[in-house]
C-alpha cells in the first residue's frame, strides 16, 4: 500500500529513504495513474549548492517534451524500443504513455548510478498532466521507487490536496556523505513544463 504524498507546507520534514547508488547500481521509478489524462514523468541531473535544484542545460532533462520523438526541438535521441536518455547515459525514460488505462506501469525511469557525473548532487523528480487539464481529474496517481532486484524501496501517492495543480514534483534522490536518499517533497505547480523548469533553472 503506497503512503500518502501531502502537499508540502512550512517547516514540514520528511522522512528520506537511505539508498546505496554505488558504482553500477540501478534504481527504477515506476509512474502509474488511472485515468485517459497524458500525465508525463520528467527527472533533471541538477546541482544544488544550498538555494534548490538548479540546471543549465538540456542535456539534463529527461523528458518527453525534451525528446526528439515528441519535439523535433528536442536533444534526447528516442531509441528502437521507444525510450530515450539523456547523453551521459545516466537516465533513461521508458517512452511517452498517453493515457493510464492501458498497462499497470504506465511511464518509467531508470537511474544508472555508475552514469551520474560528481557535479550532480540531486535529481528531482516530477509529474506533470498534459495538455491543461489539472490531477483532480488523474486516479491514483503515484510512484514506487525499486532498487535493481526489483525490491520496492517506497511508494508514494498523490492525495487530494493536489487536485488543483497540474505539475507535482513528487521528490529528489539526494547525494550526501552518506551516499543517496530519496526525499518525498509534495510541492505542487501550476503552468507548463517550462513554467516547471523555470522553477530549476
Amino acid at each position: 500500500m503506497p503512503l500518502a504524498l501531502p502537499l508540502a507546507k512550512p517547516g514540514d520534514v520528511v522522512q528520506k529513504l537511505q539508498l546505496s547508488l554505488n558504482k553500477g547500481a540501478r534504481f527504477t521509478v515506476e509512474l502509474r495513474w488511472d485515468s485517459t489524462h497524458d500525465v508525463d514523468a520528467h527527472a533533471l541531473l541538477a546541482t544544488n549548492g544550498g538555494n534548490g535544484a538548479k540546471v543549465n542545460d538540456f542535456a539534463q532533462v529527461l523528458s518527453t517534451y525534451n525528446a526528439k520523438s515528441t519535439n523535433p526541438n528536442g536533444m534526447l535521441v528516442t531509441n528502437q524500443d521507444r525510450s530515450f536518455s539523456t547523453p551521459c547515459g545516466a537516465l533513461t525514460h521508458s517512452g511517452d504513455a498517453r493515457t493510464g488505462v492501458t498497462t499497470d506501469i504506465d511511464e518509467l525511469i531508470t537511474i544508472f548510478g555508475d552514469k551520474v557525473g560528481s557535479e550532480v548532487n540531486e535529481i528531482p523528480i516530477f509529474v506533470t498532466v498534459h495538455g491543461g487539464a489539472t490531477f483532480a481529474g488523474v486516479k491514483s496517481a503515484s510512484i514506487t521507487i525499486k532498487d535493481d532486484e526489483g525490491k520496492v524501496l517506497g511508494e508514494y501517492q498523490l492525495t487530494n490536496e493536489f487536485a488543483a495543480f497540474n505539475a507535482v514534483q513528487m521528490g529528489s534522490l539526494i547525494r550526501s556523505d552518506k551516499g543517496w536518499e530519496y526525499a518525498p517533497v509534495g510541492s505542487g505547480f501550476m503552468g507548463d513544463f517550462n513554467a516547471v523548469l523555470g522553477y530549476f533553472s
